[in-house]
């Protein structure tokens, strides 16, 4: 039976700075999911892209002495690259900017205006500009501050159109409480019901063009240009072929990642965007915490970024993938501090599996070159309790990935690696190969067996390991000989008896360890 396709999607970033480790995180978690179904025999389309209209992007292309869209494209383009060197793995790289976008945008608009879903208002309210939205009083902080940019909103009076959100707020309390993945963590799902107990308020979804021309002009009104939001969150729904070519399966398949930050414009303005349109609900919204700098959510407004390619290209490649993986608990904010990368870096990375595959793999490849075979009959009950810890791990690390525990995950992969580690130790298998060196022929089987067992221990983790680690697992596959059909190693193969090794000519270099800068640099 063939797998059914899933659709997952990062939100579109927004073209106002160059990726950061915020963004990075979610389109890792994303590239990192992907492969996980992949090796289950899930096909999967996944999406990630720029968002590019918008006050701030005309206000930042004027002071960069450039057109709004060669400002775009070039920011777009950083995002792009970024994710390319990365070696991030998406099927659509979408942009706002595109004309198909720009069509179907306007079509949404029109049909909800001729049905009664738009009309024409004044309006006055706290405008924030960072978050290109008029806030309500209850979402400011005491001091009357913007939450998320910690300035505070400017009045503004305004006749824009709004979309009559209103008129589905107890449809959607309704969707909500009757799927409790809809939102997930489940606290998230709270904090959009508490939302919800107040009176939801329409959206203004235009801005007069005199003051803001960037954006996608109403079909309706020539004078006015749509609302960022809804013209980015669009994105989803129309990169399925929606509404003249519309896969309704792929988009009922659909899981939505995003940061905290964004969940009322994912939690409330989408659903409800999607019922006015009469389309079926996303499957799916996972959100996920902050990464804090010291106690401050990342961001370039408050200058405290952290470049992802700078990171990987001083401290090794993948090693950010498998930082931001085990140590945020999905839902919950985080802190980055060089101290914790290190130390994730040297006691999981290079003096975990790195020193693990170096050790076996160095005695081997000097007492077996070319090929090791492993007969089962000189399996003991040690070595068959070892390769137990395959299954073990595996289980494991498909369960955090079904809990949104993916730091659990980590842990089994980790504690799998410390198992094998400890089977060598008993094992000693540099005695073994130093006996065999005198031509006892009882060592030399010995030494085989053991070697086999590692092998096989090694195989399995490097493919449990293969959606965090896809670079270094096939590194580790190729020195073992394991091939494997289709674009990634079948979960499977980490269960797999292999009696045969043909071992490839040199111990592949994976993790090194790496040290804090100096306090001068």
């Amino acid at each position: 039976m063939k797998s059914a396709r899933r659709y997952l999607t990062t939100p579109l970033y927004y073209v106002n700075a160059k990726p950061h480790l915020g963004h990075s995180y979610t389109t890792i978690l994303v590239d990192v999911i992907k492969r996980h179904l992949v090796q289950r025999g899930n096909p999967v389309i996944a999406l990630t892209g720029t968002d590019e209209h918008g006050e701030k992007i005309e206000q930042m292309a004027k002071a960069a002495g450039q057109d709004p869209k060669a400002f775009a494209d070039e920011i777009s383009g950083h995002f792009r690259e970024t994710w390319k060197q990365m070696h991030l793995d998406f099927d659509i790289f979408y942009r706002t900017t595109d004309a198909s976008h720009v069509k179907k945008v306007q079509q949404a608009l029109t049909k909800l205006k001729d049905q009664g879903d738009i009309v024409y208002r004044e309006y006055t309210g706290n405008y924030c500009l960072g978050c290109e939205r008029f806030r309500t009083d209850a979402e400011l902080t005491a001091d009357g501050l913007c939450p998320d940019h910690q300035k505070k909103p400017e009045a503004r009076s305004e006749a824009n159109y709004f979309f009559l959100m209103s008129k589905y707020q107890k449809r959607l309390i309704d969707h909500i409480e009757k799927n409790p993945s809809f939102i997930e963590p489940a606290h998230y799902k709270n904090e959009v019901l508490a939302f919800l107990k107040q009176p939801l308020e329409d959206l203004s979804i235009s801005r007069p063009k005199s003051r803001l021309k960037w954006g996608i002009e109403l079909p309706f009104d020539s004078n006015h240009v749509t609302y960022v939001w809804f013209d980015a969150l669009l994105n989803y729904l129309n990169a399925t072929g929606w509404p003249d070519q519309f896969d309704q399966a792929l988009w009922e398949s659909v899981t939505h990642f995003t940061a905290k930050d964004i969940l009322k414009p994912h939690g409330i303005y989408w659903p409800t965007m999607l019922m006015a349109l009469n389309v079926p609900q996303y499957k799916t919204l996972q959100v996920h915490g902050y990464w804090l700098m010291g106690q401050s959510k990342m961001s370039k407004s408050l200058g405290n970024v952290v470049r992802p390619l700078e990171v990987e290209e001083k401290y090794g490649r993948e090693t950010l993938r498998f930082f931001l993986l085990r140590e945020m608990s999905f839902g919950l904010d985080s802190s980055f501090t060089l101290e914790n990368y290190v130390t994730c870096i040297n006691a999981y990375l290079a003096n975990g599996i790195g020193n693990l595959v170096s050790r076996v793999l160095t005695i081997a490849l000097k007492n077996f070159p070319g090929t090791l075979a492993l007969d089962e009959k000189t399996l003991t009950a040690e070595d068959k309790k070892a390769l137990e810890a395959r299954a073990s791990a595996l289980s494991q690390w498909d369960q955090g990935f079904d809990e949104l525990k993916y730091q659990n995950s980590l842990k089994a992969w980790s504690d799998l690696v410390t198992a094998v580690d400890l089977y060598v130790n008993e094992m000693k298998p540099w005695a073994l190969a130093k006996a065999a060196g005198t031509g006892d022929a009882t060592a030399t089987e010995r030494l085989k067996t053991v070697m086999g067992v590692c092998l096989r221990l090694i195989q399995a983790a490097a493919v449990i390991i293969y959606p965090v680690l896809p670079r270094a697992s096939l590194d580790i596959l190729k020195t073992l000989g394991v091939q494997f059909s289709g674009p990634a190693p079948d979960s499977k193969l980490a269960l797999e008896d292999r009696r045969e090794f043909k071992l490839g000519a040199e111990v592949p270099k994976l993790f090194m360890r790496v040290q804090l800068p100096s306090v001068d640099a």
